[in-house]
């Protein structure tokens, strides 16, 4: 990591909504790094073990607060964010990694399927922004990193992921767009990633044709690190230059057919 993107973490108070794969390495990358880092999801077991190996990483020197929560739930992360507000005195910087992801042809999908995409992958941002971005701008200072993917952005590599995924992906690049001009000159940024295909617990699960598919989209036919993810969300968060950005990492996804 740059030194100076680095040195805008130093000290810093970060809440990371989603401890698994790309969210994960987000937490390992500034475990030495932040004064405060709060991980949150919605599996008490994946928060617990993620804290306690990033406890026993030999380089932390961040104060680790953990707490499960459904973002599904607008009530419940009003409450998270009250709580969060009674515990920490600021926060300089919001990570939103949480999503789940619907592959199932379209025909095959069913509203159960929809509906569930929707509110993690869209509704929870929108929660979790919006709890978070007034906090921020009391102090006039603040970044906000959404996860989308390269499927919302480029037609032709989305198209070979189901278009539930892919429309709640494209949401958050205008959600993020949108934001960003309501909220200039209250001294907080947001933006989104759009990575390609990503070697995470959740393409994990998918069958072995969609791992060959989403490869044979890639110029170099494999996918992203979660750990090469991270480093994109952690410099684009920290540098100041950036505000209603999607930037991709699609790894030449999308360029052809």
């Amino acid at each position: 990591m740059f030194e100076r993107i680095a040195d805008g973490y130093r000290g810093s108070t970060v809440v990371l909504v989603g401890c698994g794969g790309i969210g994960r390495e987000i937490a390992v990358s500034l475990v030495d790094l932040a004064g405060s880092l709060v991980l949150i999801d919605h599996d008490s077991t994946a928060v617990e073990s993620t804290r306690r190996w990033l406890e026993g990483l030999p380089q932390r020197s961040a104060r680790l607060l953990s707490c499960t929560l459904d973002v599904r739930d607008a009530a419940q992360v009003q409450q998270r964010f009250r709580e969060l507000r009674s515990e920490l005195a600021v926060v300089d910087f919001l990570f939103y990694t949480a999503g789940v992801l619907t592959i199932e042809p379209f025909l095959e999908t069913d509203t159960d399927d929809w509906r569930r995409s929707v509110e993690v992958n869209l509704n929870g941002a929108f929660y979790c922004v919006q709890a978070c971005a007034g906090w921020m701008a009391e102090r006039r200072h603040g970044s906000i990193l959404l996860l989308g993917s390269i499927a919302g952005t480029r037609a032709r590599s989305g198209s070979r992921v189901n278009p539930v995924y892919n429309a709640t992906k494209a949401g958050i690049a205008a959600f993020v767009n949108s934001c960003a001009m309501q909220l200039r000159g209250s001294g907080v940024r947001i933006n989104s990633i759009s990575p390609g295909p990503t070697a995470t617990a959740m393409m994990e699960r998918q069958p072995p044709h969609v791992h060959e598919a989403v490869r044979q989209i890639c110029l170099d036919h494999r996918m992203n690190s979660a750990a090469e993810v991270a480093e994109l969300a952690l410099y684009v968060a920290a540098h100041g230059r950036f505000t209603g950005e999607d930037v991709a990492m699609g790894g030449g996804a999308g360029l052809g057919g």
